[in-house]
């Protein structure tokens, strides 16, 4: 019986402590800014327990608090490619377990990339909050897991061929009630996967972060009352949405169609396009993928809501980045997904490498924006996104493991400076995998990790330089995969007004007797003592090179981020004892 006792959302008559019309801006911004601190204090509280390093030490999740609808109202400052998901995947959960009959004590889980999710290794969990028997709110958690099962290490396959090939697919679920955790989940989950001890760690820690968010919405209820913390919830979005309005209204009117390629389909076909029109008018914008390539048979395909969290990031990154992050953003932003496009794949469309896609999607929308308004942008970036899974085993105990590494590479240049060097781009933000933490839990040492010098695009503003990581394996023989984009050198980090490209990516895997094999998207088996060596790219250079400081030259040949004979080709300058001439 208790299960079917229906909450209530607390009215604009009862529960308030602090009448509406006595609200002022200072209570509103006070009480906001304590969500926001909230969703960074569940952030803390997750990235702090749990066991895998791709969530510990890699910062792959987010944090959110929604209100009792289910809109997004302030979430940590973590990863963009999460913006869109986390709020479809509550809808498709409100469909199964309404709002009205959630209980204290409740957390559900999904994953389900065809129910608002964006692939299996993301798991997101959802837990009610409650004041004096009213539902004030719902917090969530969505985290990049190790291994959801599957045919490969890590879950992700770029060959995949179906959705039924990328491990444990979870539509909502009851995970926990007050009294306990449903522990016909839990072992369905550890049964399925290669590391469930760490995987049961990374869900209890999602969970506990949580029930962390929960305490800090009781707490708000009760110092200001849960009409009030509504309403503020409310007052906070309407706020962003007229930021974005009002600085959308100001800027010209203008519609322009431009195409991004991914290098090819996964499986060894061409290239496959994204073609995006972007039209701007009055205070809303709309992002149109019509024309877009249908669905691959591999497995970068997009899910809807990861297609759409690109969308929300590059729009709001020429917009407006400093508007506060909330479900007001995404009104005045209108998109369009064609049904069986690669943005939209019909069922059962292998999508776990989505993440190749989306964030050449996010350049594509940003290079559109470029050329309507280039003083808000910035030149390509990398967005190929290097990564490798491989099983391994723990150095002393020899448990089996999956490690996961994922590289950035530079950022373009823009007007008013040069490109970041080795970040991970356009709505990732994963931190790399410290060589510490891989030599302490996989029989795999990291040689080296280097910026490469020359890789970012010339100009009068220079390219982010890219990354060169050394991998060597040790002990045992290793089988594992690896994969990037942007090893095509006609789709490597665009430059802008006069600029050049930045370097195309590749991954090399070097035997013992000194051969090599070039890989871009691929599976190997490496005997101890064999090294893989990924480079990616650097970001698009702004300007023409000719127009280049001579000063700013000098500083990079003497950091070791331009060679000589480079700054002489391509700068067509003068090197003499560390002096620059053009």
């Amino acid at each position: 019986m208790k299960r079917k006792t229906e909450m209530k959302a607390p009215t604009l008559e009862t529960g308030s402590k602090l009448a509406i019309h006595e609200m002022d801006a200072i209570t509103v911004e006070v009480v906001y800014s304590a969500l926001l601190a909230a969703a960074d204090e569940m952030s803390g509280a997750l990235g702090r327990s749990a066991y895998s390093p791709i969530i510990r030490e890699m910062i792959d999740y987010s944090c959110a608090i929604f209100d009792p609808e289910g809109n997004l109202v302030a979430q940590a400052e973590n990863i963009p490619a999460h913006l869109g998901s986390m709020g479809a995947a509550l809808n498709e959960l409100f469909k199964d377990f309404p709002s009205s009959e959630f209980q204290p004590g409740d957390a559900f889980l999904v994953n389900d990339p065809y129910r608002g999710g964006q692939h299996t290794p993301d798991l997101h969990v959802f837990t009610p909050s409650f004041a004096e028997g009213c539902l004030i709110g719902i917090c969530g958690t969505i985290a990049h897991h190790a291994d959801m099962g599957g045919k490969n290490p890590g879950t992700e396959g770029f060959d995949n061929r179906s959705i039924f090939e990328e491990g444990l697919r979870i539509p909502p679920v009851r995970l926990a009630t007050a009294e306990v955790i449903n522990e016909a989940v839990t072992t369905i989950i550890a049964g399925n996967v290669r590391e469930p001890k760490a995987t049961m760690g990374d869900l209890r820690a999602q969970l506990a972060a949580c029930r962390y968010g929960e305490r800090r919405l009781r707490e708000l209820a009760e110092r200001y009352g849960s009409n009030t913390l509504l309403n503020v919830m409310g007052r906070a979005m309407d706020y962003s949405e007229t930021r974005m309005k009002v600085e959308l209204s100001q800027m010209e009117d203008a519609k322009t169609t431009v195409s991004g390629w991914l290098d090819d389909d996964g499986i060894g076909g061409g290239p496959v396009e994204i073609r995006i029109t972007v039209c701007k008018s009055g205070n809303e914008i709309e992002v149109d993928f019509s024309g877009t390539a249908v669905q691959m048979p591999g497995g970068m395909n997009v899910p809807p809501a990861a297609a759409a969290s690109a969308v929300l990031y590059a729009v709001k990154c020429v917009v407006d980045p400093s508007t506060p992050q909330n479900q007001g953003c995404f009104r005045p932003i209108h998109m369009h997904f064609p049904e069986g496009s690669l943005v939209n794949p019909a069922f059962p469309a292998a999508v776990s490498l989505r993440h190749l896609a989306v964030q050449r999607i996010a350049d594509t929308i940003i290079r559109a924006l470029s050329e309507l308004y280039p003083e808000r942008t910035a030149a390509g970036s990398f967005v190929g996104f290097s990564s490798l899974a491989i099983d391994s085993w723990h150095p002393v105990n020899g448990e089996p493991r999956v490690i996961q590494d994922d590289l950035g590479g530079g950022m373009g240049a823009h007007h008013y400076g040069d490109g970041i060097d080795a970040v991970d781009t356009h709505c990732g933000n994963v931190a790399i995998l410290p060589a510490e933490v891989c030599e302490l839990s996989y029989l795999i040492r990291i040689r080296s990790t280097e910026l490469i010098p020359d890789s970012g695009g010339a100009g009068e503003k220079r390219g982010g330089l890219g990354i060169r990581r050394e991998y060597e394996i040790l002990e045992r023989e290793h089988s594992g995969l690896v994969y990037t984009e942007q090893a095509e050198p006609d789709f490597s980090p665009w430059a802008m007004a006069g600029g050049r490209a930045g370097i195309p990516a590749r991954i090399r895997h070097v035997r013992l007797d000194g051969t090599e094999q070039s890989l871009r998207k691929g599976y190997f088996q490496a005997l101890p003592g064999e090294r893989l060596i990924m480079e990616t790219s650097g970001g698009g250079g702004y300007g023409k090179p000719s127009k280049r400081d001579p000063e700013l030259i000098g500083e990079d040949i003497r950091q070791g981020k331009a060679s000589v004979e480079a700054v002489t080709a391509v700068y067509g300058a003068d090197v003499k004892n560390g002096f620059v001439g053009i």
